[in-house]
């Protein structure tokens, strides 16, 4: 399948996202695209093969060529050690029962990374060279980080036997966090703060709201104002069902635009009727309907979201969340081609 070509554009873009109007063109986010999917679109439509393998630029030009290629102006970047992480078992999985910080001793002895040793040779090589047309963002972490440094279930007991053990360990990450802000924001390039912290599952938040309110929330606050005040934007990621804190998301937290839908909790096409005057909207193509769907599906689905979404500006069309590995490029190619060829409602 060849795509129709469109021409990246960083001003429409920013009107997309501030909703000033219904954009002349469908607009595309992603949270993130898998290495093999992108290596699976090098090996279909050779978008590399212009490059030198020897440049020693050559990843850096391979991610551009790759974002260019999907019709994305804003690019996710990774700046080794610029996003702390929680103690994890083996082959990745968090411990549940109990992790790294499970008292005031261990919490002394934990080694908490200097955000001084973070290193943005990615973002100075792209602040002299990317294109005006497009910016990078980077990811950031909180809850995410607290809950594997404790375990759930430990962090669960915390907070009833030791809740200053728990804002002490929450001070730390989210102090790294704002110190690696401060650095971004010295990047012209560098155009979005990305928060991404899973507050729900299926059917509810996975702390009491008022938890996250008064733990984690006041530091999202602190984290959005500091950006904010750089003039940079803010998008929160966060799976599950979480509205119940949507306003505060909107209203106190102050975030631009939210990332992950899932058909199971509440469609995109939802959130835009109770949020779209108020925020904008990130993907929300379900993931299990890119893995395991066919292209009429996709298609009548990218179609039903685009109706509903792209008028009045704010929507941006994606998977609902990562573009993973078990995506058949098709599929995934197919919801870029409606994407690319839909021009309003009274396309059949």
């Amino acid at each position: 399948m060849s795509l129709k070509k469109i021409k990246l554009d960083w001003e429409g873009f920013i009107k997309n996202l501030r909703r000033e109007g219904t954009p002349e063109r469908v607009f595309f986010f992603e949270h993130g695209v898998d290495e093999a999917i992108q290596q699976a679109i090098q090996e279909k439509y050779g978008i590399w093969d212009h490059l030198n393998p020897d440049a020693t630029d050559y990843n850096y030009r391979k991610s551009v060529a790759t974002h260019r290629f999907l019709g994305l102006e804003l690019m996710r970047v990774f700046p080794p050690n610029a996003r702390m992480v929680g103690a994890v078992a083996n082959d990745d999985w968090e411990n549940e029962g109990e992790g790294a910080i499970s008292s005031w001793q261990d919490f002394e002895a934990y080694p908490w990374p200097d955000p001084d040793n973070a290193d943005f040779s990615v973002l100075e090589y792209y602040e002299k060279n990317l294109s005006q047309d497009m910016r990078t963002f980077a990811v950031l972490d909180l809850w995410e980080v607290v809950r594997p440094l404790f375990g759930f279930e430990s962090f669960c007991f915390k907070l009833y036997e030791d809740q200053a053990l728990i804002e002490a360990v929450t001070r730390k990450v989210a102090e790294f966090n704002l110190a690696v802000i401060r650095a971004y924001c010295d990047f012209d390039c560098h155009a979005v703060l990305y928060l991404s912290d899973d507050l729900g599952f299926k059917s509810s938040t996975m702390l009491a709201p008022d938890t996250i309110r008064r733990l984690f929330m006041p530091w999202h606050k602190a984290m959005a104002d500091l950006a904010h005040k750089k003039g940079k934007y803010v998008f929160f990621h966060s799976c599950g069902q979480m509205y119940e804190l949507m306003d505060d998301y909107i209203d106190f937290v102050g975030i631009d635009a939210k990332h992950s839908f899932e058909e199971v909790v509440l469609p995109v096409t939802e959130v835009k009727k109770l949020y779209g005057n108020r925020l904008s909207l990130l993907g929300g193509v379900d993931v299990d309907l890119l893995a395991r769907s066919d292209e009429k599906t996709i298609r009548a689905k990218t179609r039903e979201i685009l109706d509903n979404c792209v008028p009045g500006g704010g929507y941006f069309l994606g998977a609902g969340n990562w573009v993973t590995n078990y995506i058949p490029l098709e599929n995934y190619i197919t919801m870029v081609d409606e994407g690319r060829n839909w021009h309003g409602s009274q396309k059949t």
